[in-house]
């Protein structure tokens, strides 16, 4: 089969699925940072996209018709980096029947990456979403360039490709230095993420008090049990009913991510850095609102996540999953992730959840402290969760049935 892969977003998503696609025998294209003629005269049997709700309608419907041309009109993978109703921006049941019917009539599925949220999306009435984890693979390609360089993007490459080349995914290491990231980060324990999302409030109104205590209630209920993933959770704090509906799904949601999710950061952080000072790096915007010192946004330390002592994950802003971007992002660039324990860690760690998971403040401290004290450790543990993931996440697994979804 053939696919193209575009949009805009967290494109390292597509980099992976792009090689996984070429490993499975496939043909397949990066079209980043936008679609020229000369990759799109041919047949397409599946277009994987980041950002297709952001493009007008009339776009999308052009831009199929005309690969219909060449052959039949292709399937249309949205790749969710939010939750679905936020993605298609609907706040009533009609909106949602609209749009769901928009979708079917132009073969296009959304892919979320967090089981409850596509669970809760079904339950509001969209029927094209459909669940499978994110997943990993250790490789890039590029190709040849006419000037003797080498393309990463708009190149079609298959395994037949002349002078097609692989990569370790770690290679691909930005603009920054190098040797700079490494200098920052090295044995230092490091998060990469916002301390307060300003989007989240930015330009809206407060939600209603009783949202509020809504958004309480279910962010304790995962507090005590951290299995729980969103939709299970309101289903016990007895608000199914709600959660069918989609204006208050959407204020839910945004109350939900600063009780739960701004909260569990707030927590760790602020925890490691009592525990640690500045052997834990922290850098992001928004943590001067919790009296948290952090360097600011960068590409520095993610190009150097192999030099951390560990990198961390807190949680999700958009997902109830442990299998998310950034997680993913730490794993092929040959870092070792320490994780708080919830929904699905037990998928992402497998055998080492219980050296590489915290389930609260203290417990964050004493695995840290563990690993702080034994470099042989970290490195042992570090190749063997490595070895274990990549194979129990691999994405030459998961597309099949992620596109098996997208063309049913």
């Amino acid at each position: 089969m053939r696919f193209l892969l575009c949009g805009q977003g967290t494109s390292e998503i597509l980099w992976s699925i792009h090689a996984a696609l070429v490993d499975l025998g496939h043909e397949s294209v990066l079209a980043l940072p936008d679609i020229s003629q000369d990759v799109i005269d041919r047949r397409i049997d599946a277009l994987f996209v980041l950002n297709l709700f952001e493009i007008p309608r009339p776009t999308v419907k052009m831009l199929c018709a005309y690969i219909a041309g060449f052959g039949a009109r292709p399937a249309v993978i949205h790749i969710c980096l939010k939750h679905p109703l936020e993605e298609i921006g609907a706040r009533s049941a009609e909106e949602i029947r609209e749009t769901d019917r928009w979708m079917a009539e132009n073969g296009i599925s959304m892919w979320c990456m967090c089981r409850g949220s596509a669970e809760q999306s079904v339950r509001l009435g969209l029927t094209r979403v459909f669940h499978e984890p994110l997943g990993l693979h250790r490789w890039i390609y590029t190709s040849p360039a006419h000037d003797g360089s080498v393309d990463l993007y708009k190149r079609w490459m298959s395994l037949d490709t002349p002078g097609l080349r692989r990569h370790p995914y770690a290679a691909m290491k930005g603009q920054s230095d190098a040797k700079d990231a490494e200098a920052a980060v090295r044995n230092r324990f490091l998060y990469l993420g916002q301390g307060w999302p300003d989007h989240i409030e930015s330009g809206r109104e407060r939600v209603a008090p009783a949202v509020q205590r809504d958004a309480d209630a279910v962010s304790a209920a995962m507090m005590e049990q951290p299995r729980l993933h969103r939709l299970e959770a309101m289903d016990l704090c007895g608000l199914a009913d709600r959660s069918a509906d989609p204006a208050w799904t959407l204020d839910f949601n945004r109350a939900f991510t600063i009780a739960f999710a701004v909260e569990n950061r707030r927590r760790f952080a602020a925890a490691l850095r009592s525990g640690f000072g500045e052997v834990f790096a922290l850098w992001g915007n928004g943590w001067e609102r919790f009296g948290i010192d952090a360097g600011p946004i960068s590409p520095l330390p993610r190009n150097a996540y192999h030099a951390a002592g560990a990198c961390l994950d807190f949680g999700s802003l958009a997902y109830d999953t442990a299998i998310f971007p950034r997680t993913l992002e730490i794993l092929k660039r040959d870092g070792l992730l320490v994780s708080w324990r919830h929904t699905d860690t037990a998928r992402l760690f497998g055998p080492h959840e219980d050296d590489l998971t915290f389930t609260d403040e203290a417990d964050a401290v004493r695995i840290l402290s563990e690993l702080a004290g034994d470099q042989g450790r970290r490195a042992r543990v570090r190749s063997a969760h490595l070895d274990w993931a990549f194979d129990s996440l691999a994405l030459t697994a998961i597309l099949p049935a992620a596109i098996a979804a997208g063309l049913a």
